[in-house]
């Protein structure tokens, strides 16, 4: 599997922060359109939510060698989170 545990989170939590402020902010453009800002920020507050709940949910010491109790991609999920605030900051600044 491609996760263990709570790792399917990591793509859970971005696309429910993007849907929840759609549905909260909704954008006076066309309909069915989100503007790019709307899309990074919501992606951005979803993932940092993540980060949190990843360093929560894997806070129990592990021996050398044994995988994470929750990832995403064999990789803990915070830090896959981690990379998604990254990308929405650096996508958001060169805007």
């Amino acid at each position: 599997m491609i996760y263990r545990g709570w790792g399917i989170m990591t793509l859970v939590t971005p696309i429910a922060g993007i849907l929840l402020l759609a549905y909260f902010f909704p954008h006076d453009g066309a309909k069915g359109n989100i503007p790019l800002q709307q899309v990074l920020l919501g992606g951005g507050i979803g993932a940092a939510v993540n980060v949190l709940l990843g360093l929560w949910l894997n806070r129990a010491p592990r021996q050398k060698g044994v995988a994470a109790a929750h990832h995403f991609f064999f990789v803990p999920m915070q830090w896959a989170a981690l990379v998604l605030v990254v990308v929405c900051a650096v996508v958001a600044v060169m805007r």
